[in-house]
Protein backbone atom coordinates (compact mmCIF):
# COMPACT_ATOMS: atom_id res chain seq x y z
CA UNK A 1 0.00 0.00 0.00
CA UNK A 2 1.31 3.65 -0.98
CA UNK A 3 1.38 6.62 1.14
CA UNK A 4 -1.79 7.97 -0.50
CA UNK A 5 -3.23 4.40 -0.13
CA UNK A 6 -2.82 4.74 3.45
CA UNK A 7 -3.73 8.10 4.02
CA UNK A 8 -7.29 7.65 2.68
CA UNK A 9 -7.79 4.42 4.84
CA UNK A 10 -6.85 6.00 8.11
CA UNK A 11 -9.90 8.50 6.84
CA UNK A 12 -12.33 6.02 6.26
CA UNK A 13 -13.73 6.15 9.65
CA UNK A 14 -14.53 9.82 8.91
CA UNK A 15 -17.04 8.22 5.92
CA UNK A 16 -18.55 6.15 8.49
CA UNK A 17 -19.15 8.36 11.45
CA UNK A 18 -22.29 8.76 12.73
CA UNK A 19 -23.82 12.76 12.99
CA UNK A 20 -25.76 14.01 15.56
CA UNK A 21 -29.00 15.18 14.12
CA UNK A 22 -30.18 18.03 15.78
CA UNK A 23 -34.42 18.23 16.71
CA UNK A 24 -34.69 22.30 16.83
CA UNK A 25 -32.75 25.76 16.36
CA UNK A 26 -31.47 25.39 19.81
CA UNK A 27 -29.24 22.14 18.98
CA UNK A 28 -26.50 24.38 16.87
CA UNK A 29 -23.82 23.95 19.44
CA UNK A 30 -24.32 20.15 20.06
CA UNK A 31 -24.41 19.92 16.17
CA UNK A 32 -21.53 22.00 15.65
CA UNK A 33 -19.05 20.52 17.78
CA UNK A 34 -20.63 16.67 16.78
CA UNK A 35 -20.20 17.00 13.27
CA UNK A 36 -17.26 18.77 12.79
CA UNK A 37 -14.07 16.69 10.82
CA UNK A 38 -10.56 18.16 10.06
CA UNK A 39 -8.27 17.05 7.32
CA UNK A 40 -4.72 17.17 6.92
CA UNK A 41 -1.57 16.59 4.86
CA UNK A 42 2.30 17.27 4.63
CA UNK A 43 4.14 18.50 2.03
CA UNK A 44 5.77 15.49 0.84
CA UNK A 45 1.93 13.49 0.77
CA UNK A 46 0.42 16.55 -0.65
CA UNK A 47 2.58 16.29 -3.66
CA UNK A 48 0.50 12.34 -4.38
CA UNK A 49 -2.74 13.93 -3.36
CA UNK A 50 -4.96 15.02 -5.77
CA UNK A 51 -8.61 17.11 -6.36
CA UNK A 52 -10.38 14.64 -7.79
CA UNK A 53 -8.86 11.88 -4.33
CA UNK A 54 -10.41 14.85 -2.21
CA UNK A 55 -13.69 15.29 -4.39
CA UNK A 56 -13.77 11.37 -4.39
CA UNK A 57 -13.71 11.29 -0.88
CA UNK A 58 -15.94 14.07 0.10
CA UNK A 59 -18.47 12.95 -2.22
CA UNK A 60 -18.68 9.40 -0.37
CA UNK A 61 -18.91 11.32 3.04
CA UNK A 62 -22.02 13.27 1.62
CA UNK A 63 -23.70 9.89 0.68
CA UNK A 64 -23.27 8.52 4.12
CA UNK A 65 -24.43 11.79 6.07
CA UNK A 66 -27.64 11.81 3.59
CA UNK A 67 -28.04 8.19 3.88
CA UNK A 68 -27.75 8.88 7.74
CA UNK A 69 -30.47 11.55 7.59
CA UNK A 70 -33.04 9.51 5.56
CA UNK A 71 -32.55 7.19 8.15
CA UNK A 72 -33.42 9.35 10.46
CA UNK A 73 -36.65 9.85 12.91
CA UNK A 74 -36.56 13.35 12.33
CA UNK A 75 -38.41 15.10 9.44
CA UNK A 76 -35.76 17.89 8.51
CA UNK A 77 -32.35 17.73 6.70
CA UNK A 78 -28.93 18.89 7.21
CA UNK A 79 -27.07 21.43 5.57
CA UNK A 80 -23.12 20.13 4.72
CA UNK A 81 -20.46 22.55 4.40
CA UNK A 82 -16.76 22.75 3.38
CA UNK A 83 -14.13 25.63 3.97
CA UNK A 84 -10.29 25.67 3.89
CA UNK A 85 -9.10 27.10 7.40
CA UNK A 86 -5.79 28.63 6.70
CA UNK A 87 -4.42 28.76 9.73
CA UNK A 88 -4.77 25.48 10.22
CA UNK A 89 -3.94 24.71 6.89
CA UNK A 90 -6.98 22.40 7.20
CA UNK A 91 -10.18 20.96 4.90
CA UNK A 92 -12.98 21.27 7.58
CA UNK A 93 -16.50 20.30 7.74
CA UNK A 94 -19.58 19.79 9.17
CA UNK A 95 -23.40 19.46 9.11
CA UNK A 96 -25.74 21.91 11.11
CA UNK A 97 -29.95 21.12 10.18
CA UNK A 98 -31.35 23.05 7.83
CA UNK A 99 -33.51 24.31 10.61
CA UNK A 100 -30.58 26.85 11.17
CA UNK A 101 -31.31 30.05 8.60
CA UNK A 102 -27.18 30.84 8.12
CA UNK A 103 -23.90 29.27 8.91
CA UNK A 104 -22.53 29.61 12.44
CA UNK A 105 -19.24 31.66 11.04
CA UNK A 106 -18.12 35.26 12.30
CA UNK A 107 -16.92 36.79 9.15
CA UNK A 108 -18.16 37.30 6.01
CA UNK A 109 -18.83 34.40 3.63
CA UNK A 110 -18.99 34.10 -0.11
CA UNK A 111 -20.95 31.08 -0.95
CA UNK A 112 -19.45 28.65 -3.44
CA UNK A 113 -21.14 26.27 -5.84
CA UNK A 114 -18.40 23.71 -6.27
CA UNK A 115 -16.22 21.95 -3.80
CA UNK A 116 -13.41 22.20 -6.30
CA UNK A 117 -12.38 25.62 -5.40
CA UNK A 118 -12.30 24.90 -1.41
CA UNK A 119 -10.17 21.53 -2.54
CA UNK A 120 -7.97 23.63 -4.58
CA UNK A 121 -7.16 26.66 -1.65
CA UNK A 122 -6.27 23.37 0.43
CA UNK A 123 -4.01 21.28 -2.07
CA UNK A 124 -2.43 24.90 -2.78
CA UNK A 125 -1.73 26.16 0.25
CA UNK A 126 1.77 27.07 0.97
CA UNK A 127 1.51 25.90 4.68
CA UNK A 128 1.33 22.22 5.38
CA UNK A 129 4.16 22.91 7.28
CA UNK A 130 2.88 25.01 9.23
CA UNK A 131 2.54 29.28 9.16
CA UNK A 132 6.13 31.07 8.89
CA UNK A 133 7.26 32.91 11.94
CA UNK A 134 7.20 35.79 10.11
CA UNK A 135 8.22 37.90 7.74
CA UNK A 136 5.54 36.02 5.15
CA UNK A 137 3.48 39.33 5.20
CA UNK A 138 5.67 42.23 5.07
CA UNK A 139 4.68 43.06 1.31
CA UNK A 140 1.24 41.77 0.68
CA UNK A 141 -1.61 44.10 -0.01
CA UNK A 142 -3.81 43.82 3.04
CA UNK A 143 -7.84 42.96 2.04
CA UNK A 144 -10.46 42.05 4.22
CA UNK A 145 -11.17 38.43 5.40
CA UNK A 146 -14.05 36.66 3.47
CA UNK A 147 -14.39 32.96 3.72
CA UNK A 148 -15.43 30.58 0.96
CA UNK A 149 -17.90 28.19 1.64
CA UNK A 150 -19.02 25.31 -0.64
CA UNK A 151 -22.51 24.03 0.94
CA UNK A 152 -25.50 22.04 -0.52
CA UNK A 153 -28.55 20.80 1.28
CA UNK A 154 -28.72 17.21 2.21
CA UNK A 155 -32.59 16.94 1.82
CA UNK A 156 -34.79 14.01 4.22
CA UNK A 157 -36.47 12.78 0.94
Amino acid sequence: MNNKELYFKDLENIITDTIFIGSSEYDLDEESANNMWCISSNIELKKALTLKDYRDFLNRVIQNRRDQIIGSTLNHGMIFYLWFDQLACQLRFNLISDLHKKLPFQCDLEIIEHMDDVILAFLNSPFHEGLPIEGYYDNIEKKPFILKVYQIILNKD
